[in-house]
């Protein structure tokens, strides 16, 4: 990631995820050990949380493959929003996973509609930042010509 890229919450938002991640491992431990569940679905579970936020890093790091447009073009406006997109996922993500993590452990059981709420907000997120992405790339060409 560039230096110019991480403001102050774009750190914020990076810290409270990693301490989210972080969170989310030791209660998965301790939900394993302490209800006796089998150590593979824990571990599945925190695999895939390691998975995916690794990916999301990674694609922040090259913010123009969102889009498939070259790394000239995914500059100012659209870097931004693309950066702010991917933190945005990466924190709903952590976010949607710690509350059923934090239930289970207090004994509670989620309701059925908790995974589509998550799933509606990581495409709300999307949808946003894509159309203001492209309505940016258009109004780039536009100006140009």
């Amino acid at each position: 990631m560039k230096k110019e890229d991480l403001t102050v919450p774009a750190i914020l938002a990076e810290a409270v995820g990693i301490l989210l991640c972080i969170l989310y491992i030791g209660l998965q431990i301790f939900y394993g050990i302490n209800y006796h569940v089998a150590p593979y679905k824990y571990i599945c579970n925190i695999v895939g949380l390691v998975l995916v936020y690794a990916g999301l890093t990674i694609l922040s790091n090259h913010p123009e493959r969102i889009n498939r447009i070259p790394a000239q073009m995914c500059v100012g406006k659209i870097r931004i929003y693309s950066l702010r997109m991917l933190r945005l996922i990466k924190l709903i993500f952590v976010v949607g996973l710690m509350i059923p993590c934090v239930a289970d452990v207090i004994g509670r059981q989620m309701q059925d509609v908790y995974s589509l709420i998550i799933i509606g907000l990581l495409l709300l997120v999307t949808i946003y930042y894509e159309y203001k992405i492209i309505l940016t790339i258009r109004k780039n060409r536009d100006g140009k010509n």
